[in-house]
C-alpha cells in the first residue's frame, strides 16, 4: 500500500472551499499536490492544472485575482511534476529514460486516484504543459469535459536553433552525469551563466521527440471536448520554435462547436497579465460542462 505523507490544513475561503495539501509516493517518486475543495460549486467534477515547463504550481496561486477567481468556479487541484516546486526529483530519470508525456500521466492518473479528485475533469494547461494535457485528453476522452490551453506549444513542433544552440555547452555537459548529479548541480534553485536549464527540463527536453511520437500514437482530439486556446502576442515574435506560434496552436483544436483560439495582448503568463480574462473563459466550460451533466437521462 502507497504511503502517504499527508498535511491538511482548513483555510477560510470563498464558497466555503478548503485545502488539502499532501505529498503522495507513486512509483518511486513523490509528487507535491493541493486539492481546494468546493461542495458548493455547481460543478461536481474537478478542475486540473498543469504547469508549464521549470515552473510550480505557483503559477497558478501567486495572482490573487486569478486564484479566488477559479476557486469559485469548482474543485481546483494543482501539482508539481517530478522536480518540480514542492516535488521532489525523480532519481529514476535518465538521459535514456526521460520525462514523457507517457510518465507524466501515468503518475497523474495514479495521483487522481489515489487522493480520489472526482472526475469528470476540466484541464487547464500553460505552456508546454499543453503537451502533457493534450495526451491525458486523447488517452482518457471520457473523463475530460473541456480544455482551456493558456498559450501552449503546439502539438507538432520543433525548436528553432537559436534555442537548441543556448542549450548546447549545458545539454552536452548534463548528458553525461547521473539525474543525482544533473538535479545537484542543475537545480532550479541555482543561477548563472552556466545554469540556463535546470534538470527537470533538461530531461523533459530529452523526451521532447518520445513525447511527440507518443501524442501521435494515440486516437484524433474527441470532438465532445470544448478546447478553448488563449495565445499571447509577446510570444507570436519571441516563440523559442520554428513557424508562426499562432497558427501551428490551431494543431490542438477539433470540431466542437465550442472549440476556438484568439490572441490577447499579453506576455506568455497570460492568467497574470489578463487573470479575469481567463477566469472567464474557464467559467464558460465549467457552464458548458455543468449543463451537459444536468442534461443527462
Amino acid at each position: 500500500m502507497l504511503k502517504q505523507i499527508v498535511f491538511i490544513s482548513a483555510l477560510c475561503v470563498p464558497l466555503h472551499a478548503f485545502a488539502q495539501d499532501k505529498l503522495t509516493k507513486i512509483d518511486g517518486s513523490i509528487l507535491y499536490s493541493v486539492n481546494y475543495a468546493n461542495p458548493n460549486a455547481k460543478f461536481k467534477g474537478s478542475i486540473i492544472f498543469q504547469n508549464g515547463s521549470g515552473t510550480s504550481l505557483k503559477e497558478w496561486t501567486e495572482n490573487k485575482i486569478f486564484f479566488q477567481c477559479i476557486k469559485q468556479l469548482g474543485n481546483v487541484f494543482v501539482y508539481d511534476r517530478s522536480g518540480q516546486g514542492n516535488s521532489p526529483p525523480d532519481f529514476n530519470m535518465s538521459s535514456t529514460k526521460p520525462m514523457t508525456a507517457e510518465l507524466v500521466n501515468s503518475k497523474l492518473i495514479k495521483l487522481l486516484k489515489i487522493n480520489d479528485i472526482k472526475s469528470p475533469y476540466i484541464l487547464v494547461s500553460h505552456s508546454y504543459g499543453g503537451m502533457y494535457a493534450g495526451y491525458f485528453a486523447k488517452k482518457y476522452p471520457d473523463l475530460v469535459v473541456g480544455m482551456l490551453m493558456i498559450d501552449p506549444v503546439p502539438r507538432d513542433f520543433l525548436w528553432s536553433d537559436r534555442s537548441l544552440m543556448q542549450y548546447k555547452i549545458q545539454y552536452e555537459k548534463m548528458d553525461k552525469l547521473s539525474s543525482r548529479e544533473a538535479y545537484d548541480l542543475y537545480s532550479s534553485l541555482r543561477s548563472g551563466k552556466d545554469n540556463i536549464i535546470s534538470a527537470q527540463q533538461f530531461y523533459q527536453l530529452k523526451g521532447f521527440d518520445m513525447t511527440k511520437e507518443q501524442l501521435a500514437k494515440l486516437p484524433s482530439m474527441s470532438n465532445k471536448i470544448p478546447i478553448v486556446i488563449v495565445s499571447s502576442t509577446y510570444f507570436a515574435k519571441e516563440a523559442p520554435i520554428i513557424g508562426n506560434w499562432f497558427n501551428l496552436q490551431k494543431q490542438w483544436l477539433n470540431q466542437n462547436r465550442n472549440s476556438q483560439i484568439f490572441k490577447v495582448l499579453s506576455g506568455h503568463f497570460i492568467q497574470h497579465d489578463k487573470p479575469k480574462l481567463i477566469c472567464e473563459q474557464l467559467n464558460k466550460l465549467v457552464v458548458i460542462a455543468t449543463k451537459a451533466n444536468d442534461s443527462k437521462p
